[in-house]
């Protein structure tokens, strides 16, 4: 079993990371009760268990996030944090913050109110945070500063920590959706355009849906245009992937775009996705603009 816990300074990148984690296929927990972690593992153990009967190989992975509003209605975290966790579940204590200029930009911007602001101003609730994290600082064995960091960047960082243990020789695939009208990614190393698919947008009661719901989903691969091109796509990256991987690239950017990215992108990306997986590759999966027009686009 391995064990992530996320913490740190609120504004700092920690939902973000825990939404990463979720793509390098980690059960995330977030906000978590500290005390609540023994019964938690305990339950994973179990499960671990009837993995092992089944004699799977897969790794328990959980990843769990604590932040000061737990902290503050629970209680801080202290040394006796690492007693509750069992002798052979790896764990990691990583810790996330950025400078208080940057802390202050972030929440200006998403015009969220930080937790401990109450009253009071912004850049005092920050620094009482910062004292109050202070311990718990200490105790992580990994300080990550987001300041100036992007979220591809922190994406890549995490990546780079987290899959280093016999998986090297293994190519990463990420997968993502967008809308060609709002531009196509710039780290894209292979783009697919889905918009000659028929287009779920002018189905009144899948509109103001996305390819994460079933029922456009079921409309898109219900044309056998669509369950050509998958096959197609398929024998493309038998072909291709490997030939990749000798000449040495450890990373590919496959991007899906439609129209507005909301319909047609997501669900060919998820398939495209599966597809990869049953060969074997390491996948993760972003639907950049899926929340960018509610409404769908053309």
């Amino acid at each position: 079993m391995e064990v992530i816990v996320i913490t740190g300074m609120s504004g700092a990148g920690k939902s973000s990371a825990m939404r990463h984690l979720e793509d390098m296929d980690y059960f995330c927990i977030d906000n978590f009760p500290p005390l609540l972690l023994p019964g938690l593992l305990q339950s994973f153990a179990e499960t671990e268990k009837e993995m092992d009967a089944l004699n799977s190989d897969r790794n328990q992975k959980l990843a769990i996030g604590i932040d000061i509003r737990s902290l503050v209605r629970f209680g801080n975290i202290n040394a006796d944090f690492l007693q509750m966790f069992p002798d052979g579940v790896n764990h990691r204590i990583i810790f996330m913050e950025a400078s208080d200029e940057t802390l202050v930009s972030r929440y200006k911007q998403s015009r969220r109110n930080h937790p401990l602001a109450g009253k009071g101003n912004l850049i005092s609730a920050i620094r009482e945070e910062r004292e109050k994290l202070k311990e718990l600082r200490g105790l992580s064995d990994l300080i990550i500063d987001t300041t100036g960091m992007s979220l591809h960047r922190l994406r890549d960082f995490l990546f780079d920590l987290l899959t280093e243990n016999g998986q090297d020789g293994l190519m990463t695939i990420f997968v993502q959706s967008f809308g060609f009208k709002y531009g196509i990614p710039l780290d894209c190393d292979l783009v697919v355009d889905v918009r000659f698919m028929p287009n779920p947008f002018y189905i009144e009661e899948l509109r103001k849906l996305s390819g994460l719901d079933t029922p456009v989903k079921e409309y898109v691969l219900r044309f056998a245009e669509v369950q050509e091109f998958l096959q197609l796509s398929q024998k493309l990256f038998e072909f291709s992937l490997p030939l990749y991987q000798r000449e040495g690239k450890v990373r590919l950017t496959l991007g899906v775009g439609c129209t507005g990215g909301r319909h047609r992108s997501v669900t060919i990306a998820k398939e495209l996705a599966s597809i990869l997986r049953e060969m074997d590759y390491r996948v993760f999966v972003d639907h950049r603009d899926i929340q960018r027009d509610p409404a769908g686009g053309l």
